[in-house]
């Protein structure tokens, strides 16, 4: 038998912004979330990410892993948004000069 339990925790600023980038047609943000989570894992039946973590056996590897792998995700949709408000600031900075 599975158990399961309600997990929740607050996300604020670019991660939050990213998890509603993520959000399919009628998705709340925490629906995207746990669908996200659940790619990540492969445990997902959507398939949506080459990542399979499932075939590993240790534990302590998988979320490991894990951890990467959202980190790597987040910095690679984050690096463009942070490049163009860089290029944005620039140009303020320079209006206000």
């Amino acid at each position: 038998m599975s158990q399961s339990q309600v997990v929740s925790f607050r996300a604020s600023g670019h991660f939050l912004n990213w998890i509603e980038a993520q959000k399919l047609d009628g998705e709340s943000v925490s629906q995207a979330a746990q669908r996200i989570l659940k790619e990540v894992s492969g445990t997902s039946t959507l398939s949506t990410t080459p990542t399979d973590l499932s075939t590993r056996s240790n534990d302590s590897v998988v979320s490991t892993d894990i951890v990467d792998t959202v980190d790597k995700v987040v910095a690679d949709r984050l690096d463009p948004v942070m490049e163009r408000m860089a290029a944005i600031e620039e140009r303020l900075g320079k209006l206000s000069a």
